[in-house]
């Protein structure tokens, strides 16, 4: 293929693997920290294992919905980087920094307001409750470090600085584990404890990525802009497209969450453990969509076509390799990892029954997850919210024919059908917009 000359492919082999590695494992280090948290709550009560698992959704739920801070600063970044406009990334910072402040300002009403509300959708249960309400009333003061760190890192990767990530995500994640141990076990302050363990290390990483961020960017002058409406619409719109696009991946998994507890407690037990190996993959894979984010924004201008349609294509080929060793793994061991997260036999017995999905999810979905890189860096947000809108509806579809007649068979299939068309019908759109396929 004309697009694929040797000495321009391994140069952006390279390129691509320096940044998935420190991704990766950046990634793969934030499931960790919820794990732990939830082994050193599980020392504690019952209740409050609970309760960090509502409080925790509830947030998940919250800061997930707003990643966009994270994703549309960096193929906004990425694209001004690539054609060195200083005053233009000055600009994206900006305005996006007050739309943080904003909607961190909100959430955070919003939740003191409507706490009670909200934990009613989850538990009747008073002590959990209580526990619930506390938790969250303590971690939602977070929410404005939480979204600027977004904005952050995001500045941080399109800017081609992946080890400055890893350098954060690490930091955040080690510290909260410390003050975790320290607070909620050795101080007693129990989920308290855990919950302003979380706080204070949010605002730690602020600390260190403000700090990080002058030291690389010193040249950078943000807070002399001013607010231009006509920008901060377009970030706006550009946002509102990602949130929307990421508020239909959360209602699918928390839809197949709802339909597998109907299916009764071991059939919700053994897609939990599921479930939690595909959030696994996920991590894994997206660190090649990072990559891709960074480098197809750097390229994303007309005279540089043959390298970035090179980039699109190298970053899927490694996305794609990635994904079948992955799926090797899981033929070879996945019944062993299963026996690791659940002792009990009638679970181990019931995800036994499943875990054929989950060996040929990476090989299913890697796509989606490399588009969405794509598209990212190339900031096409509108189509990747229809793409996901549409794939959403051909998912609710197959929920009502499949489910009635073959149970958790036909809702692992909508699921799998589902990732499988967020990837394909990027790649359709892909052909449109750069002419390659």
């Amino acid at each position: 293929m004309k697009y694929l000359n040797k000495s321009i492919s391994i140069k952006n082999y390279i390129l691509i693997i320096n940044i998935a590695i420190p991704m990766i494992i950046a990634n793969l280090s934030t499931p960790l920290l919820g794990l732990i948290d939830t082994a050193i709550v599980g020392r504690i009560s019952i209740e409050q294992i609970g309760s960090i698992a509502i409080g925790s959704t509830i947030l998940s739920f919250v800061y997930f919905c707003f990643g966009f801070f994270r994703m549309g600063t960096t193929g906004l970044v990425a694209q001004a980087w690539g054609k060195k406009d200083l005053k233009e990334i000055e600009r994206i910072l900006f305005n996006n920094l007050i739309l943080a402040l904003f909607v961190s300002f909100l959430c955070i009403i919003i939740i003191i307001l409507l706490h009670e509300f909200i934990l009613l959708l989850f538990t009747n249960d008073e002590i959990i409750k209580n526990y619930s309400s506390n938790y969250l009333l303590i971690r939602i003061f977070e929410a404005p470090a939480k979204f600027i760190n977004f904005i952050i890192l995001g500045l941080l990767l399109g800017c081609n600085k992946p080890w400055q990530v890893f350098k954060l995500v690490i930091f955040v994640n080690l510290l909260n584990i410390i003050l975790d141990i320290i607070l909620g076990v050795f101080l007693k302050y129990e989920l308290s404890g855990i919950a302003f363990g979380t706080l204070i290390a949010e605002y730690c990483c602020l600390v260190l990525g403000i700090f990080i961020t002058y030291k690389e960017f010193e040249y950078l002058q943000i807070i002399k802009n001013k607010i231009e409406l006509k920008k901060l619409k377009n970030i706006f719109h550009s946002n509102l497209n990602l949130f929307v696009r990421t508020l239909l991946i959360l209602i699918s998994i928390m839809m197949f969450t709802a339909i597998g507890s109907r299916l009764g407690p071991l059939t919700l037990a053994a897609n939990a453990i599921l479930i939690s190996i595909q959030m696994f993959i996920s991590y894994g894979l997206d660190g090649f969509a990072q990559a891709a984010e960074v480098l197809v924004g750097n390229n994303y201008e007309k005279h540089k076509k043959n390298n970035l349609i090179n980039i699109i294509i190298i970053s899927g080929i490694i996305s794609f390799i990635t994904a079948l060793l992955i799926s090797i793994i899981l033929l070879l061991f996945g019944n062993h990892i299963v026996n690791i997260i659940s002792p009990i036999k009638e679970v181990i017995n019931e995800a036994d029954k499943f875990i054929i999905f989950i060996i040929f999810s990476p090989i299913i979905s890697f796509l989606s997850f490399h588009m969405d890189g794509v598209f990212i860096g190339a900031n096409l947000t509108k189509i990747m919210r229809n793409s996901v809108f549409m794939s959403f509806i051909i998912y609710l579809i197959l929920i009502l024919l499949l489910v009635p007649y073959y149970g958790n068979y036909g809702l692992w299939i909508s699921f799998m059908i589902f990732l499988f068309f967020r990837g394909i019908l990027l790649v359709i759109n892909l052909r449109k917009v750069f002419n390659i396929i």
